[in-house]
């Protein structure tokens, strides 16, 4: 690999001219800058950002730590933390929580070995632990999702008991009078705030939450399917079921198959980070759509205002859109004959 030495040596110029057309081009004469980037080109060299950066204090990288990656909502905040990334000139570095606590704390570490600028994170849970802990190191962090009540830090996320309301709303309407909701862990905070909309929208429309219960699983195909086996298969299933995330509503999808049950003319199905209609040919789902570029976009916008000294925690709260598919139908009894 050539060095800046030999770039400078075949260009006949000093190492720090080789450094200035790197760096500010419009400081060497035309002519000088013209003999050395022909060097660069003829010796395919490369800078040394890491090197340049850790002079400088900078290495024109930052991190993003993702809760799940198996999860396509988080494709779309990878796509546009690059892109946001690319506009500033840096570089990203992604890691992947693989759904643990104890995974992303160790990628948080890895992220601050390697000197990152700053860090985009969609945590895993909502607890003060790893911001607290990147914060520790003097680094700039940015949450995706979350609300973080016992952090300082700045927060891009949905609302997500209001959005859950919306949907339990929309099945009642329909005529639904016995539902159900599985949530994810009880230690996620969207688990239960999204259990809290649903109980809130019970509470108005007269229901009891004892008949038209709330379990708590995984953010997960396969759990959520046995849970769904379990709510589905007794004398008086529920005729409609409020999921808190696409994996939930597709593990209920395949237990209402299991037992012969036929969505939607036995069971309505209503979720959470349902697909947007530009990304799927035939979207299935009824739900709540969450601006997941846009949350991304924005979160890494304002981590670049804290790379550059000016930023300032705020809690960005954006809209969703709600989507209307086949998942969801009349409850059974008011359906024509």
């Amino acid at each position: 690999m050539a060095t800046i030495r030999e770039v400078a040596t075949r260009a006949a110029v000093a190492p720090i001219t080789v450094s200035r057309v790197l760096n500010a081009p419009d400081t060497v004469a035309p002519a000088t800058r013209t003999r050395v980037e022909a060097a660069i080109a003829e010796l395919n060299y490369v800078p040394n950002i890491l090197g340049q950066g850790l002079r400088h204090k900078h290495t024109q990288t930052i991190g993003l730590v993702i809760s799940d990656i198996r999860n396509p909502f988080h494709v779309a905040m990878i796509e546009a933390v690059e892109d946001v990334a690319h506009d500033h000139d840096y570089a990203v570095v992604f890691v992947n929580a693989a759904a643990s606590d104890v995974r992303e704390r160790e990628q948080l570490r890895t992220l601050i070995a390697r000197r990152v600028d700053g860090i985009l994170l969609v945590p895993v849970y909502n607890t003060p632990e790893s911001v607290d802990y990147v914060q520790r190191h003097g680094i700039p962090i940015a949450v995706i999702g979350y609300p973080m009540p016992d952090n300082d830090v700045d927060v891009v996320r949905c609302d997500s008991v209001r959005a859950a309301k919306e949907l339990t709303d929309y099945l009642i309407a329909l005529g639904h009078r016995r539902l159900a909701m599985l949530s994810g862990p009880e230690r996620i905070v969207t688990a239960v705030e999204r259990a809290t909309g649903y109980e809130q929208a019970l509470g108005s429309a007269g229901l009891e939450l004892a008949e038209n219960p709330v379990v708590f699983g995984q953010f997960d195909p396969v759990v959520s399917r046995q849970l769904a086996r379990g709510v589905l298969d007794v004398s008086d299933p529920p005729t409609a079921i409020v999921t808190a995330s696409n994996f939930i509503a597709l593990g209920v999808a395949h237990a209402a198959a299991d037992i012969g049950v036929r969505v939607p003319e036995d069971l309505s199905i209503a979720t959470f980070d349902a697909p947007l209609t530009d990304f799927v040919l035939d979207p299935f789902f009824t739900g709540i759509v969450q601006p997941a570029s846009d949350m991304a976009r924005i979160a890494a916008e304002h981590l670049f205002d804290f790379v550059d000294g000016r930023g300032e925690p705020r809690d960005t709260i954006l809209p969703t859109t709600f989507e209307v598919h086949a998942s969801t139908g009349p409850t059974p009894v008011l359906r024509a004959p």
